[in-house]
């Protein structure tokens, strides 16, 4: 009986140190679970096809989908997409709140001064979109007393602004921040004479609403440059702090892994039925 007792004694402690051994693997999963630190995105839902919410209530889009892409080769980070209004994404960056804005952002001397920009996640081409019959508007020159309609803050914008400061007639623009697709559609409807807009952009419109009396004229080198005075690429904006350096750092080796792997390359196929990757 004694001998029982002690038996069971033994058994019982031993099945503590296990559970003890066991509790303590958890715990230390936890931890490793929990070490991951958030990184939270910024996005204004808007313009389709770069982030938007689908059907399913899903954020989706070039954009994102490339984030969520990265995020696969960031194993020390969680990412967390956050949905606001356009101008909340750079007062988020600037505040702390967001640590990545992911908008299809492109350069602009003023930003440069503000935030990181990550290597360029696509390459861009701009075009004016007018009526078919329309023969008034041939190149940037052309807006001279005619009506348009556009986001504030937006480098298309900056560029009609910075027209209508020599030009002997401005060219009228109404602020809005409607989505993209219904500016073309306002434009086909007659409320407007036309829109700039991003060229792949236009083409997934076209495709996806049906936009059969529009036309794209391909905007010059030369009045690109008007635009922006870089090439055409849209990026990632990081805020500017230490933190941020470190994390720009591994976003970039990321973001080459994802374009030389065929990953990027996927999803431009996936959303602008073509290739818009950077080649640089």
């Amino acid at each position: 009986m004694k001998k029982h007792k002690v038996l069971l004694g033994i058994s019982t402690v031993i099945l503590l140190i296990i559970s003890g051994l066991g509790l303590s693997g958890c715990s230390n999963s936890a931890k490793g679970a929990n070490s991951k630190k958030t990184i939270t995105v910024g996005t204004s839902g808007a313009p389709r096809p770069f982030t938007y919410v689908n059907g399913s209530h899903k954020l989706v889009g070039y954009d994102i989908d490339t984030v969520r892409a990265l995020g696969k080769y960031l194993p020390g980070y969680k990412i967390k997409f956050q949905k606001t209004e356009f101008s909340s994404i750079l007062e988020g960056l600037d505040s702390g709140r967001f640590q990545i804005g992911a908008n299809n952002f492109a350069a602009n001397p003023q930003r440069k001064e503000k935030y990181y920009f990550s290597k360029p996640i696509f390459k861009d081409q701009y075009v004016m979109v007018v009526k078919k019959n329309n023969q008034s508007i041939r190149r940037l020159s052309d807006i001279s007393g005619k009506t348009t309609i556009s986001a504030p803050g937006v480098n298309f914008t900056t560029a009609i602004e910075n027209f209508n400061k020599t030009a002997k007639k401005k060219s009228k623009i109404t602020y809005s921040t409607e989505d993209p697709s219904k500016t073309l559609q306002d434009v086909q409807d007659n409320k407007y004479d036309y829109v700039l807009i991003d060229k792949p952009l236009y083409s997934n419109y076209k495709k996806t609403f049906n936009l059969k009396s529009l036309k794209a004229i391909d905007v010059s080198q030369a009045d690109s440059k008007k635009i922006s005075a870089a090439t055409p690429y849209s990026y990632l904006l990081i805020d500017k702090t230490s933190e941020g350096k470190q994390l720009l750092g591994k976003i970039n080796k990321a973001l080459e892994k994802i374009q030389t792997n065929g990953t990027a390359k996927k999803i431009s196929e996936k959303y602008f039925y073509g290739n818009y990757t950077p080649n640089k």
